[in-house]
């Protein structure tokens, strides 16, 4: 009995909070150990640090059947799953070799699906394929009702159609940070709020919709206008409107972001640990985030353990992205662990193995990194000789005025100048001083340069100090 309760334990503490609360909703059991069982997988789902056991009293029949039921009550909620349907059901009709049960489970979805379905868009293009299927087949039998179909929602889909394109032609503008001007900014906030609240339009379209704010607000560092959007989604993630895995795991990721750059570290810590409670395609990525919360918080230990353990992980993906952003996180966590030799060496070996795609994707992410190990180990040349090499100071530069910018590369490299002597200590401090008075006017930024000027401390305490005051922090 133990062994059967240690695999219903491991099943249920692998789900997310919001699935347990939808199923706590849909739930209509008859017998009271059902719910009970329920309910306490409810609780150990929201309370990770203090969950309790399940009663061993109850019938090991009971929990076979609850997690059957909610295997069963979640596969049919997802939209992932039902997209994969829809594929297999497309490739069916368009070779010809769609069966009786397929068609009858086709016509029944007819029947169900609404313009406000998650995958409406996608299942309206099947029906058109399957209607020129039934025609040239003269298949009268189902070929009116899907003709109703197409008609009584063309210009559903029609205006589902054109919003996607406009989110489109947004995404553009605000991934290269054109839509940083105020007027513009507005538009697109407006656009995309008007998307993501309107109740008649497709799920999937929504969610595209308050994927672009988050990603709209981020570049524009707007995080208080972003919580509002996330609390209403919060809401609607405990239907099954919006409901599949990976989306879920996609949201805490993104709900722990937004808290961490509140500064709400707690709260960003427990939904970076949501956010990889389920192995999924984006696990490593959400890995790194949350191992950044953990140094944030103060937990660079937890952090550390957690980037070692999953090592293996690294070396079987193909994400160059996830890799060098994993690389980069790896090398400041063992600084952050007093570990600076080992971060430099793997930094070394890293940079060796990965130049080209270094230099040419997430640079400023990984020597951001790389030099803060080196400062730490001393290694003050190797830190001007690499920013010379590759010109990574005019580079940095390119991005003064956008809200991503920090001069990080700049005074590390400005640090290491001083150190080595070849700038004195009063252009070492009024070149930090004047850079940083061009930014503390963003309250994000005056945090990020306070954490900076902190950083600076480990090689320089008096100087920074000095120059914290004269910037007013």
């Amino acid at each position: 009995m133990k062994s059967k309760l240690s695999t219903f334990s491991d099943f249920a503490n692998s789900l997310f909070p919001h699935e347990t609360d939808y199923l706590v909703a849909i739930q209509q059991f008859n017998k009271p150990e059902n719910l009970k069982i329920l309910n306490l997988v409810n609780y150990n789902s929201k309370n990770p640090l203090n969950r309790l056991p399940y009663d061993t009293s109850i019938d090991k029949r009971a929990y076979s059947y609850i997690k059957n039921w909610i295997t069963e009550s979640l596969d049919n909620a997802d939209v992932d799953l039902h997209y994969e349907w829809l594929l297999s059901i497309e490739q069916s009709v368009m070779t010809d070799s769609i069966t009786p049960e397929q068609e009858k489970m086709l016509m029944k979805q007819v029947h169900q699906i609404s313009p406000a379905s998650y995958n409406f868009i996608r299942f309206y293009q099947v029906i058109q394929h399957y209607r020129d299927y039934l025609m040239v087949r003269s298949r009268i039998r189902y070929y009116a009702q899907v003709t109703n179909f197409l008609e009584k929602y063309q210009n559903n889909y029609v205006h589902s159609q054109y919003q996607n394109n406009e989110m489109n032609r947004a995404a553009a503008r605000i991934v290269r940070q054109i839509a940083a001007d105020d007027d513009e900014f507005l538009l697109w906030e407006r656009l995309l709020k008007i998307i993501y609240y309107n109740e008649g339009l497709d799920g999937y379209t929504r969610y595209r919709a308050a994927v672009r704010l988050t990603i709209l607000y981020y570049t524009n560092r707007e995080f208080e206008r972003l919580l509002s959007v996330y609390e209403h989604l919060d809401s609607q993630f405990k239907t099954n409107l919006f409901y599949s895995k990976r989306i879920m795991a996609n949201y805490y990721h993104n709900r722990a972001m937004m808290h961490s750059k509140l500064n709400e570290l707690d709260t960003a810590e427990k939904y970076g640990f949501l956010s990889i409670r389920q192995k999924k395609s984006d696990y490593l990525f959400y890995l790194v985030s949350l191992c950044g919360i953990l140094l944030r918080n103060g937990r660079s230990a937890k952090a550390l353990r957690l980037m070692t353990e999953s090592i293996p992980e690294v070396k079987n993906t193909n994400s160059l992205h996830s890799r060098i952003g994993f690389a980069s996180l790896y090398i400041k966590t063992l600084t952050a662990n007093s570990q600076s030799d080992k971060a430099v060496s793997y930094g070394t070996t890293f940079f060796e193995g990965y130049k080209k795609e270094i230099l040419e994707y997430r640079w400023h992410l990984f020597f951001s990194s790389f030099f803060q190990a080196l400062l730490r180990d001393e290694k003050y040349s190797r830190v001007i000789t690499l920013a010379r090499r590759y010109k990574l100071v005019a580079k940095e530069k390119q991005f003064v005025g956008k809200a991503m910018y920090l001069p990080v590369i700049a005074w590390y490299t400005c640090l290491s100048e001083y150190m080595e002597g070849i700038i004195n200590k009063p252009t070492f401090i009024d070149t930090i001083s004047k850079s940083g008075k061009m930014l503390i006017i963003n309250n994000h930024k005056k945090q990020n340069i306070n954490n900076l000027l902190i950083d600076i401390a480990h090689s320089l305490p008096n100087e920074s100090k000095f120059i914290a005051k004269e910037l007013g922090l």
